[in-house]
């Protein structure tokens, strides 16, 4: 817990510190304790779509155990967020893109009770407000990915790319070895 503690006290995490937080809280996933990976974006709009596009690809790939579940909300994580309660994690972590203000492709993980309203411009309801009240006993962190485009377009920049392979890459290595 007072790993969990440290890392709220910080507001934003380094391109170094994401990676050893992040296997942290998978860590801490037991059976019925699982963590959640919902990934959140439009599939229309460019870098946005980061978030579920990491989480389609670990689908395909059937990374998923015991001790994770994988959702994809795309451009509808309200009504997602409604079905995470089921499995009763102890974490979620949204994958999605948003503005930092850091160069393209910047990694960070932020607990959602420290992002601030308009951090996030893309959702109809922001990320906090939907979490603090669907899922009120949730621990839940935004893996964030500075986005170089938003545009009405397909694909993703070549930093926000990066980015994605590197998340997922991450992800597949830890949750082999936890």
């Amino acid at each position: 817990m007072a790993v969990l503690e440290r890392m709220y006290e910080e507001t934003l995490s380094t391109d170094a510190d994401w990676q050893p937080q992040l296997g942290k809280i998978f860590e801490t996933a037991t059976p019925t304790q699982k963590v959640a990976l919902a990934g959140v974006g439009h599939p229309m709009r460019g870098d946005d779509f980061v978030g579920s596009l990491i989480i389609k690809g670990l689908m395909k790939k059937r990374i998923q155990t015991d001790r994770l579940v994988l959702f994809d909300a795309e451009d509808g994580i309200e009504w997602v967020l409604s079905r995470i309660r089921e499995p009763n994690p102890k974490h979620l972590i949204l994958l999605d893109a948003c503005e930092m203000n850091a160069s393209p492709g910047k990694i960070a993980l932020i607990p959602l009770a420290r992002t601030n309203y308009p951090f996030f411009t893309t959702h109809g309801i922001p990320l906090k407000l939907l979490a603090t009240k669907l899922l009120p006993s949730v621990d839940t962190f935004i893996l964030a990915i500075q986005p170089s485009q938003m545009g009405y377009n397909e694909g993703l920049s070549p930093a926000v790319q990066a980015a994605a392979l590197s998340i997922s890459k991450f992800i597949e290595t830890t949750l082999r070895r936890v």
